[in-house]
């Protein structure tokens, strides 16, 4: 049995908490001040107002002209997370963290007892209201495997406790939709559609074959695995790339400004390259235009973590640019290969780019943001802020500008 953890309204819950003024009222949380914007989080109080993650700011204020809206504090929502585990780990060792606001607990031996699971959800519950905040809301669902606990956290919010037992399965799915489980997106949705499955009993009595055909790959099996309440070993997969990307502020969104953002994000992203042992062998920028379609190029490169010759690459990319307003960038290091994989380079000068690279990030890690940087992105050197990438929880060790 795995128990999932799932935080109520996260972000909007720790700045209530961390404000006692935001108690009880609509709260939004949005990446940056700017009414153009839309919210990345929304409190219960604002939800029954209709407004929900994806509203733009200026409907949210429409529906709800009490609404306080609150620009997000990434690096409060990370230590508030690790005060989190620390609490429920009071209890029983957390087995996976999924996200910033969700984790799961494996269920063994005498933990399987439903008397004694349910007790530890209860105690999971306090342990987070009195040793991290009473504002601090949590839902947990309980389930042969952490899909269908996943699912089962979902049922009832806010905290809420759900039990989703072995001989209850599949019957205890069939009124749910297709998309209430997680990973089903609508994407998905119509490819077994196209299929012929609709509904939740047509999924859950498809054939293993039949859903290996829907999803054109083997996870169709391990679907079929989870509907029913066993637990297939996943083998993890490898780190793909690493990216930054940033919808810019209205005065930043001409080309130069624009540019001196890129670079930021770019620095960012090398940051992190080197931090994990990375290097990269392509670089693509995205460029979402204001008024154009969306833009992108990508280059293939030797194995590279030098700051240096990606800004270079960066920069001859930058100049096929399609437009002159610049509304979002997306920056990505893909290809990765480990450090054990790689010669170093052959040329000093090359080494001493590098060794530039690594100092700087030492330098910035011991002193604090942007203490050394480009002079190609002064401009922006305070844009594109630390962001919460939902399922890789950023390191607050890391110097957030580079």
């Amino acid at each position: 049995m795995v128990l999932f953890l799932d935080m109520n309204s996260y972000f909007a819950a720790v700045e209530q908490q961390d404000r006692p003024e935001l108690r009880g009222s609509p709260v939004g949380i949005i990446p940056n001040d700017c009414d153009t914007t839309c919210c990345i989080a929304a409190s219960y109080e604002a939800k029954f107002h209709g407004i929900k993650t994806g509203t733009g700011v200026l409907d949210a204020k429409s529906r709800c002209p009490t609404i306080q809206i609150v620009i997000s504090r990434p690096d409060l929502y990370i230590q508030y997370h690790h005060k989190i585990i620390q609490a429920v780990e009071t209890v029983h060792p957390v087995h996976e963290v999924h996200s910033i606001d969700e984790m799961s607990i494996k269920l063994r031996g005498p933990d399987r007892n439903p008397a004694v699971y349910r007790r530890l959800a209860m105690e999971m519950k306090h342990a987070i209201r009195t040793q991290v905040g009473e504002w601090l809301r949590c839902s947990i669902g309980i389930a042969p495997n952490a899909m269908l606990a996943k699912a089962a956290g979902e049922m009832v919010k806010p905290d809420g406790m759900v039990v989703i037992e072995p001989h209850e399965l599949p019957q205890r799915l069939y009124t749910l939709k297709v998309t209430d489980l997680p990973g089903i997106n609508t994407g998905i949705e119509r490819r077994l559609r196209s299929h012929g499955i609709y509904t939740m009993p047509q999924l859950c009595t498809a054939s293993k074959s039949r859903l290996r055909q829907a999803w054109g790959s083997i996870l169709g099996e391990t679907w079929h695995d989870w509907l029913h309440g066993h637990d297939p070993h996943i083998k993890p997969t490898r780190r793909k790339n690493i990216g930054h990307q940033h919808v810019l502020a209205p005065e930043l969104r001409p080309t130069e400004s624009a540019r001196a953002v890129a670079i930021r994000l770019l620095m960012k992203a090398a940051t992190r390259l080197r931090s994990e042992g990375y290097w990269c062998t392509k670089l693509t920028i995205s460029i979402r235009p204001m008024d154009d379609p969306p833009w992108s190029l990508y280059q293939n490169l030797e194995p590279c973590q030098c700051t240096v010759r990606l800004l270079h690459h960066l920069n001859a990319m930058w100049s096929h640019r399609q437009t002159e307003f610049v509304f979002a960038i997306s920056i990505t290091l893909g290809g990765l290969v480990r450090d054990a994989c790689v010669e170093q380079p052959l040329f000093p000068h090359e080494r001493k780019l590098n060794e530039l690279a690594h100092t700087m990030d030492k330098i910035n890690t011991k002193h604090g943001h942007a203490k050394i940087y480009y002079a190609s992105m002064h401009d922006a050197r305070k844009a594109a802020p630390r962001r919460i990438p939902f399922s890789n929880i950023p390191d607050l060790a890391l110097p957030d500008h580079s």
